[in-house]
């Protein structure tokens, strides 16, 4: 499908797959809404028919994405109206999206799903290059599965079973770190070196995972999940080095995904929502439909492909992950419940593709266990790794609100001496957090959950690293 030209893979309407976050979000809706579907859509259309203002990360989103975003003429008109980028401050609005979002508010999910609006989007991405079909929009179902309950350093994780390899590595990495005598090394800088041997190993051994409808994956999760692999891999992680990509015994090449946003929800009755939604990279795949203003995911992307040229020094891609007809891909996406002693501890999850689970990993251990602030716990500076190359990235860079986060000379002093070879990064991915103290409860709430649901203070954090901001209602 991409062999004659790789780079459509993730570029260009062939990049696309079929849309369901606005099945999903119906879905959602038809089970747990209490509001009229019409009014859920009216903040979106105004923002869409007035605008909203560019802030500082957008803006500079479009200057790194600028020779693209100029040549599709829909990504233009809307980003670039008067031949020139957006600025900070500057408002953006997309008319043709607002029409799409109130025929939504008024028809449903039809009206996309085989509907008029649907068959503009279809004539649209044909006309770029792309092979969607109204049979395709048609065709799509909502697969509602089972949250997966992972356990780890005494807390129980509500997350997303495969095809995303989140809940899965992460609570990996969690058991393989508190397998350990004693969780105080994690205050240290041995707390980072053990941390980024564990995130190794399961990068390793995620890529065997796959899209449960179509590979069996319960054994590999099995596996994954139990502490007797959190034993095994404990033992081969050595306090005094690292070691070449080969040591972690991987089979297959890592996926390199991109981008997503995540929220977190918590209401007064505690019931909690984890979201993770995603168009893959920065702006999709460089196209926006000019008719419906809808941009374009590049999500085929997240697939593995057979590879055309083979080389000694480079694992094969994953068969796991391979493209089918409906199949979903493998992602990172790791958008967590957390409760302690079956009640509501936090609600976390973050954006930034493969960065994913090791921020999200950070930011618990950095609160639930190290004891940080829930602000502190996200903002403090985070390490990244990918396996392959073989580098560990720290962050060193100023957030959207103007402070600078940066890892210790001290801490990467300890690194090297263990051979870990070093790289600066911009901030590898975004997190939002919300926390409720299970030691101060609150009067008041929704009354509803049940007379056992506790109610505890709400902490809310939105990571400094973006725009983004905490919202009480």
């Amino acid at each position: 499908m991409y062999a004659a030209d790789p780079t459509s893979k993730f570029k260009g309407a062939l990049a696309m797959g079929v849309p369901g976050e606005l099945a999903g979000l119906h879905a959602a809706w038809s089970r747990y809404g209490r509001l009229p579907w019409k009014s859920l859509f009216a903040p979106a259309i105004a923002l869409a028919r007035d605008g909203y203002t560019i802030v500082s990360y957008v803006a500079n989103a479009l200057k790194d994405e600028e020779v693209d975003v100029l040549a599709d003429p829909g990504l233009r008109a809307v980003f670039a109206p008067g031949g020139r980028l957006l600025r900070d401050g500057e408002l953006c609005r997309n008319p043709a999206l607002a029409d799409v979002l109130e025929a939504l508010a008024e028809d449903g999910i039809a009206a996309f799903y085989g509907g008029a609006v649907g068959e503009r989007l279809v004539e649209d991405v044909r006309r770029a290059g792309g092979i969607l079909t109204v049979e395709d929009l048609k065709g799509y179902k909502v697969g509602v599965s089972k949250a997966m309950e992972a356990d780890a350093m005494g807390f129980t994780f509500l997350g997303m079973p495969p095809p995303s390899s989140g809940t899965v590595g992460l609570a990996l990495v969690l058991n393989v770190l508190g397998g350990y005598k004693s969780t105080e090394f994690l205050r240290g800088f041995l707390g980072v070196h053990r941390l980024i041997e564990a995130v190794k190993h399961m990068l390793a051994v995620r890529m065997d995972l796959g899209d449960p409808g179509f590979v069996n994956v319960a054994g590999n999760v099995s596996e994954m999940m139990s502490p007797e692999f959190a034993d095994k891999i404990r033992r081969r992680i050595a306090d005094n080095t690292t070691f070449p990509p080969a040591y972690y015994l991987a089979k297959w090449s890592q996926l390199r995904d991109n981008g997503t946003s995540h929220l977190c929800v918590v209401d007064g009755d505690r019931n909690a929502v984890a979201m993770t939604t995603t168009v893959n990279y920065y702006f999709g795949a460089h196209v926006l439909s000019p008719s419906t203003g809808i941009v374009l995911n590049n999500e085929m992307d997240d697939f593995s492909v057979p590879s055309s040229n083979p080389t000694p020094d480079q694992l094969p891609p994953a068969p796991a992950n391979f493209i089918a007809p409906g199949k979903r891909p493998l992602s990172s996406m790791t958008p967590a419940i957390i409760l302690k002693d079956r009640q509501l501890a936090g609600v976390v999850g973050a954006s930034g593709g493969t960065n994913i689970i090791t921020a999200v990993t950070q930011v618990f251990l950095n609160h639930f266990v190290v004891g940080m602030s829930p602000l502190a716990a996200v903002q403090s500076p985070r390490v990244y790794h990918k396996l392959v190359p073989n580098v560990v990235r720290y962050e060193d860079a100023t957030m959207a609100d103007g402070e600078v986060i940066e890892f210790s000379t001290e801490a990467m002093e300890f690194l090297r001496r263990r051979g870990h070879v070093l790289e600066s990064t911009s901030p590898g991915a975004v997190c939002q957090l919300i926390v409720q103290d299970l030691l101060a409860p609150v009067s008041g709430g929704g009354g509803g959950g049940g007379e056992n649901v506790f109610r505890g203070m709400l902490t809310a954090v939105s990571d400094p690293r973006k725009d983004g901001s905490p919202a009480g209602v």
